[in-house]
């Protein structure tokens, strides 16, 4: 005789409900973007991407393509101008410096003209600038600073913002 457990297919319904509810939660929970924010700009393409490691920090790249001739891109590198980037946590009121973020790369190309990379690894503390009560979601974006020596001017890019709690 063969007797069905309805009770029994029930619970296991529930508990296989329950877990994928929880990890869902989980991992809403923890935020993690794996999507760069770019500017599109024709002039200027600054790129900023964020990413959360499996340890719990955060990869930081900003990257920009400068669209000018190879030959100034060159003479840029060369020149040995300050190429720096730094991120920023933006305010109401003032901006604040939250770290600098080392070059890891500067090329020229006929395509792209100058084009650097800017990437650090950093624990989530350090992009938490809203950890006031009244205000726990952080805005941060990239600042790129390139300076050429030839004309001893420096032109400042900016990344577009990320906003989300860290």
């Amino acid at each position: 005789m063969s007797t069905s457990r309805p009770w029994k297919r029930r619970i296991t319904r529930a508990a296989a409900i329950t877990a994928v509810g929880a990890s869902a939660l989980v991992m809403s929970a923890v935020p993690s973007m794996a999507a760069q924010k770019c500017t599109g700009a024709a002039e200027a393409n600054v790129c900023l991407s964020i990413d959360r490691l499996s340890n719990g920090e955060y990869a930081v790249h900003l990257g920009i393509d400068w669209h000018i001739s190879k030959s100034d891109a060159e003479a840029i590198i060369l020149g040995g101008g300050p190429l720096r980037a730094e991120m920023i946590g933006d305010d109401a009121f003032s901006d604040d410096h939250l770290f600098d973020v080392p070059l890891t790369d500067a090329g020229a190309s006929d395509g792209f003209g100058l084009s650097i990379d800017f990437d650090r690894v950093v624990p989530a503390f350090f992009l938490d600038e809203d950890n006031t009560p009244f205000d726990r979601t952080d805005e941060v974006f990239g600042r790129i600073k390139i300076t050429d020596r030839r004309t001893n001017s420096t032109r400042t890019f900016d990344t577009p913002e990320f906003v989300q709690r860290f």
